[in-house]
């Protein structure tokens, strides 16, 4: 059972099995040790119970609660060790049933499965789960979200496929159904699934991905498709322009699938040297409004976590007139 880290109890130890917030966080506190895998010992808190201690890998580090809360363990049995060696899928799905809860010691990540309609999405499901979900050339064919997990080079993957849209603005119970899950679930990761004959169109959602501030590997699918077209891209360009990286895949036959998942381990584990924070430029009278903005989102009462993390999708949804983003302030 996955517990916050501020929760543990005095003498508790715990495993790191997810560590949440943007990526400035997530590397200050992987530098101080917090990284997935790891065990932790809360061993004090101060009188109003706030910041803890805790030793990690030998040290005594104090954090916040509102920093404790971004990190979740297991809580460690006693003699309790991972003898996990899974290099392989092995997968245990379900459309409409609970996931699996992974053995105490299993570094866990959740995956936020998104893109256009017919980009391959639900293919790249399948095959990773070893599941058969329908694939349909319509709209709407997810109209809720599909769950399956499996394990990869001692990582236990949870993926959620959701349902395929154009894009995070809420126009469509899709748009709105898929914003809310990334901004109150707060999935480790992102793989956004392209169709790569239409980059243009697929790219948008990415943007607006980038410009929610979370961590995004990028599937180019359909690659066969493009290349028979004699198109060409410089995809490891794009990834460093970007700062995601992008992987050729073609789902319906199970090629580069591996790879992709291997990717996102890579990011996690903060090997991938593409990852950077960049923010899609406007011109300079937007970013101008997009800063103040931010500067008022962020002073707001309500202003928790999660408003400070997507400050910037905030503002630029609120100048484009979407004032349902602040529900999630409520």
């Amino acid at each position: 059972m996955l517990i916050k880290l501020s929760d543990l109890k005095k003498g508790d130890r715990g495993r790191i099995e997810r560590v949440a917030g943007d990526e400035r966080f997530r590397k200050r506190i992987a530098e101080l040790g917090f990284v997935t895998g790891v065990e932790v010992e809360s061993i004090r808190k101060a009188p109003f119970k706030d910041p803890g201690a805790y030793l990690v890998k030998g040290a005594h580090i104090s954090l916040r609660n509102t920093e404790a809360r971004k990190i979740e363990v297991t809580i460690t049995p006693k003699g309790q060790e991972d003898n996990g060696k899974n290099s392989k899928f092995i997968s245990s799905h379900g459309s409409s049933r609970k996931m699996d809860i992974p053995s105490p010691g299993k570094k866990v990540i959740e995956i936020a499965l998104v893109g256009n309609p017919n980009c391959g999405k639900t293919s790249v499901f399948n095959y990773a789960s070893k599941s058969r979900e329908k694939v349909a050339n319509y709209s709407g064919v997810t109209v809720s979200m599909k769950e399956a997990s499996f394990y990869m080079d001692g990582y236990h993957l949870r993926l959620v496929d959701l349902p395929g849209t154009y894009s995070l603005s809420a126009h469509s119970p899709e748009e709105e159904y898929v914003r809310e899950y990334l901004m109150k679930k707060n999935p480790d990761i992102v793989l956004n699934v392209l169709d790569s004959t239409k980059l243009e169109r697929n790219l948008y959602l990415t943007t607006q991905l980038i410009d929610m501030n979370v961590p995004v590997v990028v599937a180019l699918n359909m690659y066969d498709e493009f290349r028979n077209q004699k198109d060409y891209l410089k995809y490891d360009k794009l990834g460093n322009m970007l700062g995601i990286p992008f992987v050729p895949t073609i789902a319906k036959k199970g090629r580069g699938i591996s790879a992709l998942f291997k990717k996102i381990i890579q990011v996690i584990e903060q090997k991938e040297e593409s990852v950077r924070q960049v923010n899609i430029p406007y011109n300079v009278e937007i970013e101008r409004a997009i800063n103040s903005l931010q500067d008022q989102l962020q002073k707001m009462p309500a202003a928790e976590i999660n408003v400070v993390r997507y400050s910037r999708y905030y503002a630029v949804k609120l100048l484009e007139g979407d004032f349902t983003v602040l529900d999630n302030f409520s």
